[in-house]
C-alpha cells in the first residue's frame, strides 16, 4: 500500500520536474536551499537569495516498493539516485527517468549534478486513529506562532499538514511530536537583536523553568523549528523541518531523547544547522535526513549548559547532505566535563563541504570513546569549493578543480572561541571502523587530518580499522592520505 497525502492549498509547487509514483501524479513541495558553499559570520542581515536555489521534495507512506518517474523539460544526460548504497538503478529515456525505490528511507534524484534536486521521503505506514493528542494538525496550512509544550503533551502533524511556527518545551517530561507533516520556520526573522543560542559565558543557565524562560525572554533567543531545554523523555518522529532561521532542532541539557525519521530540508539561512545536542545524555537519533547550510548532525558543549557531559549518544542510519560545514561532528563548542560513549553508525554522507566526519575541539572537555563505524561518504565531480565571504561586494567563484572535503578530522584549536576560560582538553581513544569513500568519477583519495595543540592537549590513540576507497581497502598512511600533525600520537591504520 502507498499513501500519497493531499497537497495543501496555497503551497508552492516545485516546477523543476513532474513526478509520478506508481503511475499517480504527485506534486512536489518547494524548498529553498543553498546554491553554493559561500558562508560568513552574521552580517546583520539574512543571506541574499542570489546564493540560493529552489529544490523539490515529496513525502509518502509505503509498505512496498515505490516506482517513480521523473520528467524534466530539458532532457538530462545523466540521472543519479542517492544514497549510492541503496543501489537504485535508473532507466533514462529522453526527458524521463524511471526507477524503483526498495522501501522506506530518504533519497535524492539528481540530474546532471546536485542543483535543483528532488528529495523523496518514503515513510512507514502508521495509524493515528485513537491516538491521544494535545495538539492535532490535520491536512492544510496552520499558523501557530510558537507553542510551549508541557508535561505529557503529544503533538500530531498529519502528512498533509504544513504548520508555520515552532514548538518548544522547558523542564518538561514525556513530550511527543509525531506525524509526517511539515514544521515551517520561515515566518521567524533573525535580526541583530535576536540571539542565535541560549548561552551564558559567565554562569550556568538556570535549572528551573521560570529561570530559563526569563533568561530567554531577556536575550530574545531564536526559536527555530524545535527547542527542548532541560527536558526528559522526549520523542520526535517523522516530521519535516523546513526553512529555519537558525538551528532546526536543539536539545539542551536534556536526558532520554529519541529522534527518529526526522527530515530537514530548505535550510539556506546563516547557521541553519540540523540537529544540535547541547550537553545531553542518553540520546538516539535514527533514520533521519539532514540537508543543512552549516553543520548537519552536531554534538556540542555550550557555555551555560556545561555542567553536564555529553554521553551515551547514538546516531545511526541517517542520510546527510551538508551544504556548508560538517556532516557528522563533535564541536566546535566543547565546553563540558567530558564527551564519551558516542557512536555514529551506518550513515550515508551523500554531499559534503568542509569536513565529512569531524571532532573539532576548541574548549576544555575530555573527549574519548567516540566511534564512527560503517559510514559511507560520497564524493562527486560536481563538488564546489567552500569559501568565506569577506565583503558585500564579493561574488562566489569556485576554484577549479574544486577543493574536496576533508574525510576525517580530529584536531584541537586555539582560536579563543566559544568560552572565556581559555582552557583546553584532549582527545583520545577514537575509532573509525569501516569507512567507505565512494566517488562518481576518477578522483584522488581525500585527505584526513589529525592534530593536537600542546603536550597534554593532544590527540592520542586513534584507530582506523578499515578505510576503503571505491572498494579497495587502504593499508598505508600514504595511500590513505593521512596528515599527522604535531601532538597527535598513536594514529593507526589497519
Amino acid at each position: 500500500m502507498i499513501r500519497i497525502p493531499v497537497f495543501p492549498v496555497g503551497q508552492q509547487v516545485f516546477e523543476g520536474c513532474s513526478v509520478t509514483i506508481n503511475q499517480r501524479s504527485v506534486k512536489p513541495y518547494c524548498a529553498r536551499v543553498s546554491a553554493m558553499p559561500f558562508n560568513r559570520s552574521w552580517p546583520g542581515h539574512q543571506r541574499p537569495l542570489e546564493q540560493t536555489e529552489l529544490a523539490g521534495f515529496l513525502s509518502v507512506e509505503a509498505d512496498e516498493e515505490v516506482t517513480v518517474s521523473v520528467t524534466w523539460q530539458t532532457p538530462p544526460s545523466h540521472v543519479l539516485v542517492r544514497p549510492l548504497s541503496r543501489s537504485v538503478s535508473v532507466a533514462l529515456a529522453q526527458s524521463t527517468a524511471t526507477f524503483t525505490l526498495p522501501g522506506c528511507g530518504q533519497y535524492t534524484v539528481e540530474a546532471d549534478g546536485h542543483h535543483n534536486a528532488l528529495h523523496i521521503f518514503v515513510n512507514p505506514i502508521k495509524e493515528s486513529d485513537g491516538l491521544r493528542t494535545t495538539y492535532r494538525f490535520a491536512g492544510g496550512e496552520h499558523h501557530i506562532g510558537s507553542i510551549e509544550l508541557t508535561d505529557n503533551d503529544t503533538v500530531y502533524i498529519d502528512s498533509g499538514a504544513v504548520v508555520y511556527g515552532s514548538f518548544y518545551a522547558i523542564c518538561a517530561e514525556n513530550i511527543r511530536i509525531i506525524g509526517n507533516g511539515i514544521i515551517d520556520g520561515s515566518r521567524e526573522e533573525r535580526t541583530d537583536e535576536t540571539s542565535l543560542l541560549a548561552l551564558d559565558y559567565e554562569k550556568p543557565i538556570p535549572r528551573d523553568s521560570q529561570g530559563i524562560r526569563s533568561f530567554m525572554h531577556a536575550h530574545r533567543v531564536l526559536r527555530g523549528n524545535l527547542r527542548f531545554y532541560r527536558c526528559t523523555n522526549v520523542h520526535v518522529e517523522g516530521v519535516i523541518c523546513r526553512d529555519s532561521a537558525s538551528f532546526a532542532m536543539i536539545a539542551a541539557g536534556c536526558e532520554n531523547v529519541s529522534i527518529e525519521n526526522v527530515k530537514c530540508i530548505g535550510m539556506w539561512r546563516y547557521n541553519s544547522d540540523g540537529i544540535d545536542l547541547f550537553n545531553c545524555q542518553n540520546v538516539s537519533v535514527r533514520g533521519c535526513f539532514l540537508r543543512n547550510f552549516d553543520d548537519c548532525m552536531v554534538i556540542k558543549g555550550i557555555c551555560g549548559w556545561d555542567d553536564m557531559c555529553n554521553r551515551n549518544i547514538t546516531v545511526e542510519r541517517c542520510v546527510l547532505w551538508c551544504d556548508w560545514g560538517r556532516a557528522l561532528e563533535i564541536g566546535a563548542e566543547t565546553n563540558a566535563p567530558a564527551f564519551y560513549h558516542i557512536l555514529f553508525s551506518d550513515c550515508d554522507v551523500i554531499h559534503g563541504s568542509t569536513i565529512q566526519l569531524d571532532i573539532q575541539h576548541h574548549n576544555r572537555a575530555e573527549i574519548s570513546h567516540v566511534c564512527f563505524e560503517n559510514i559511507r561518504v560520497e564524493y562527486t565531480q560536481h563538488q564546489q569549493s567552500d569559501l568565506h565571504q569577506q565583503s558585500e561586494e564579493q561574488q562566489y567563484r569556485s576554484t577549479e578543480p574544486a577543493q574536496q572535503p576533508v574525510l576525517l578530522n580530529v584536531a584541537l584549536y586555539d582560536m579563543g572561541l566559544f568560552s572565556k576560560d581559555g582552557l583546553h582538553g584532549c582527545v583520545h581513544d577514537i575509532l573509525f571502523k569501516n569507512i567507505y569513500v565512494l566517488t562518481d568519477a576518477p578522483m584522488p583519495m581525500p585527505c584526513s587530518v589529525f592534530r593536537g595543540l600542546a603536550p597534554g592537549q593532544d590527540v592520542r590513540d586513534v584507530r582506523i580499522d578499515g578505510l576503503y576507497f571505491n572498494g579497495k581497502r587502504l593499508s598505508t598512511h600514504q595511500e590513505a592520505n593521512l596528515v599527522i600533525g604535531e601532538h597527535a600520537h598513536g594514529v593507526q591504520l589497519s
